[in-house]
């Protein structure tokens, strides 16, 4: 995640000794809000109520919303925001362990890169002034943020990736998993009723349906009838609805096209939207894909699935050296939304 996305969520503040002594992970000066709790600690380092809010104001963006929250939804987020925090925590502690702490340049460009996304720079600092956020804390904010994402960096995005011959293999030890459907090309020509339509107007779109089909049957083409009577908007091309894979349509389609050849035309199909005329124009039989069509797509998913299957067990693993303790009311809601940090409860 961008370090200005974290911040912009989470003004959460963390710092370590060259000894890498725990210490309060948000800045505790004056300007902290007064109803800031301890909810636990993650190797003897503070967890703040602060924090949790920020997180928890990030899943759902507009603090408004909380009172549309039943309470019992509300506990669940809250209590998914503090597993986020603890998360995040342990990923930051992990980073320092590593040895891989932001250095001051990279502070310096991610604050650059984070001023000119913003309108101005004086809209910038005017942004920080409204959160009573000092560049201070805003560049210990950024520091962490880095330390965070080069752990992840070190310890799955750097091992998880997926090369060509890897996928070659995967492709050619798995040909069902490459294999596209059946598919048809289907052409249809619709006379649209509206499902609350009087049984008068359902019996008129019928009693059309069959003397265009009708028609059909005496010689006339399949596009001129779907130009002129058709009422869907495949009508302009002439009833061309594309390829569909066997099993994808509309139950009643899948009944009428079973048995059809290319070429046929089917009879008059009721379904929940009025009368349909289906003309299977051609039918490709299943066909396995090419390495050559699918290897570039097949390399991102295998990718992104061991990525994942990464980043869940080092976090596991962080988890289980870890100690965690939370204070007895951890994850609580409070019985009113808490404000953002730097403003004071009223």
């Amino acid at each position: 995640m961008r370090p200005l996305a974290v911040l912009l969520a989470s003004l959460a503040v963390a710092s370590a000794s060259a000894a890498q002594q725990p210490v309060a992970s948000h800045a505790t000066g004056a300007s902290a809000p007064a109803r800031i709790r301890e909810e636990g600690r993650v190797n003897g380092v503070p967890l703040t109520s602060d924090r949790v809010d920020a997180a928890l104001n990030a899943l759902i963006p507009m603090e408004s919303f909380h009172r549309n929250v039943n309470p019992a939804s509300l506990a669940a987020l809250r209590k998914r925001a503090l597993q986020g925090v603890i998360d995040e925590e342990l990923q930051y502690q992990e980073g320092v362990r590593l040895g891989l702490t932001a250095s001051d340049a990279e502070v310096d460009e991610d604050v650059a890169r984070a001023r000119r996304t913003s309108k101005s720079p004086e809209a910038f600092d005017q942004a920080l002034r409204q959160a009573h956020v000092s560049m201070a804390d805003f560049r210990q904010d950024v520091r962490r943020a880095l330390t965070i994402t080069k752990a992840h960096d070190h310890e799955v995005t750097s091992r998880c990736q997926v090369g060509a011959d890897e996928a070659e293999r995967f492709y050619a030890d798995n040909p069902e998993r490459f294999v596209v459907p059946e598919q048809l090309h289907v052409y249809a020509i619709t006379i649209g009723v509206d499902p609350s339509s009087s049984a008068r107007q359902w019996s008129d779109a019928s009693a059309r349906a069959n003397d265009v089909l009708r028609q059909l049957r005496g010689g006339a083409t399949f596009d001129e009838m779907a130009r002129r009577y058709s009422t869907d908007p495949s009508r302009d091309k002439g009833g061309d609805m594309g390829l569909f894979h066997r099993g994808t349509l509309n139950d009643e389609f899948e009944t009428a096209a079973r048995e059809m050849k290319p070429g046929d035309i089917s009879d008059v199909v009721q379904t929940l939207y009025g009368y349909h005329i289906i003309r299977v124009a051609e039918i490709r039989p299943p066909e396995r894909r090419s390495y050559a069509d699918a290897g570039q797509e097949l390399v991102k998913d295998l990718t992104t699935k061991r990525c994942a299957d990464m980043a869940d067990a080092w976090m596991a693993r962080l988890r289980s050296g870890a100690t965690i303790v939370l204070t007895e009311s951890a994850g609580s809601p409070r019985s009113s939304p808490a404000p953002p940090r730097g403003e004071r409860a009223p």
